[in-house]
């Protein structure tokens, strides 16, 4: 008699509870323009203003090459010496002129080297876009496959929505017939209105992720994922290790090209420039006139250089050990993905081919039991978890795959910023 009571309470209070709301969650809503993967990481990279600065620098370094094309400015020089004095110097007519015209004679290729290393400069300037880029395409690609899962999780759910719809029906008619008892027809609807929240709130998370997406290019509007994105990434997917690969990668092979070159110029710097002067001094208020001729080299040129080509040498040095260290922790990384997604597969096969078929056989033969009063409710709610839980497990098993995947394909090389926007997908 409790039961009854208990029951009936909840059937009264079951208008409290968003059912009516959530009926239509599964329903289709209103039709999106559907945006790709790589039209969402084009739109990001043209609306995106860190390439535009990376650009800025590049730029910047071309005016370096320019400078460093110039060859030293002539100088012309005017001196006055022995101005008149006063007292007894100011009778003495020592007075002197001199104008003089200096040309500095570059030796041992010094201007060749140091356009080599403005040109190497450019070229470090150069690998920080691709760096920005490839930042951007993967942030936006993380994005993307995070709506793609919340729109499938959204689409189990609705299963399970249709499954304890079917459930509650079979629940109304045999309380209706006094098979059952009343809290049976509650827990039923308070388990179609859980399963009708959740699909509302993944449909939220999902569309608050495109939204984000499409902020990155200054817009709000919403957008659709691509049909089938999760599945053609599950079956496009590869997982060999051929090599490891990072765009830093050519951002130390650049910086270290440019080192390289400043080398050749501090050993341009050891063969000293020779400084030409030639010029007219007059002297007194006279008319006498007189030409002067002068060469200045200066001298520890070698000394200098050599120490600042150590210096530049322990700069390369960091920079390889930098490089080995990187390619070591992405191969470790890679390995890692490698397993991580292999499991997954092996993980989804099994579901798939095991697990799923006996678990909605198991449901098919507890509904077909309950209706005709064999099990109880608790069977066929247990029956019908099991099922919820594989085809969640299942679809974790596919982002752990898709992410490892796509984490592995960045670390293999097999994705770069330009691939990523033109990929098939």
């Amino acid at each position: 008699m409790a039961l009854k009571i208990m029951g009936c309470a909840l059937v009264m209070a079951l208008p409290l509870l968003p059912v009516s709301a959530q009926t239509s969650a599964c329903e289709a809503g209103e039709e999106l323009e559907i945006v790709t993967s790589s039209e969402a990481m084009r739109a990001a990279l043209d609306a995106d203003l860190r390439p535009v600065l990376a650009d800025k620098t590049v730029a910047l370094a071309r005016t370096e090459r320019a400078i460093a094309a110039l060859r030293p400015n002539d100088t012309i020089s005017l001196e006055t010496e022995n101005f008149p004095g006063i007292g007894f110097a100011g009778d003495v007519d020592n007075l002197e002129i001199t104008g003089k015209f200096s040309r500095v004679w570059e030796r041992g290729g010094k201007r060749d080297a140091r356009e080599a290393l403005a040109q190497a400069g450019i070229a470090v300037a150069e690998t920080e876009r691709e760096i920005i880029e490839y930042d951007i395409a993967r942030a936006v690609e993380i994005l993307y496959i995070e709506a793609a899962l919340l729109e499938r999780r959204a689409d189990l759910a609705c299963k399970r929505v249709a499954i304890s719809r079917l459930l509650k029906e079979i629940v109304d008619r045999r309380v209706e017939a006094a098979r059952d008892p009343v809290l049976a027809q509650a827990r039923s609807a308070t388990d179609l209105a859980r399963a009708e929240a959740e699909v509302s709130e993944y449909r939220r998370l999902a569309t608050e992720r495109r939204l984000t997406i499409s902020s990155l290019w200054g817009q709000d509007d919403d957008f659709a994922i691509e049909p089938g994105f999760l599945d053609l990434r599950l079956q496009s997917g590869r997982l060999a290790i051929d090599a490891v690969y990072s765009p830093e990668f050519e951002k130390l092979q650049a910086e270290n090209r440019r080192l390289s070159a400043e080398i050749e110029l501090r050993k341009a710097e050891t063969v000293p420039d020779v400084t030409w002067t030639a010029g007219v001094r007059k002297f007194g208020y006279q008319e006498d006139i007189g030409v002067i001729a002068g060469v200045s080299i200066p001298l520890g040129t070698q000394a200098y250089s050599a120490a600042k080509t150590s210096r530049t040498r322990a700069w390369q040095g960091l920079n390889v050990a930098k490089e080995r260290a990187l390619r070591q922790q992405l191969l470790r990384q890679a390995v890692s993905y490698q397993r991580a997604a292999q499991n997954a597969l092996t993980s989804i096969s099994v579901i798939d081919n095991q697990l799923l078929p006996e678990a909605v056989r198991a449901l098919e033969l507890a509904q077909d039991g309950y209706d005709r009063g064999a099990f109880s409710y608790l069977e066929i709610i247990d029956a019908q978890r099991t099922l919820a839980e594989l085809r969640e497990q299942r679809l974790g098993h596919v982002e752990t795959f898709i992410l490892n995947e796509a984490d592995l394909a960045r670390v293999t090389g097999r994705e770069n910023s330009k691939s990523l926007v033109e990929k098939k997908q």
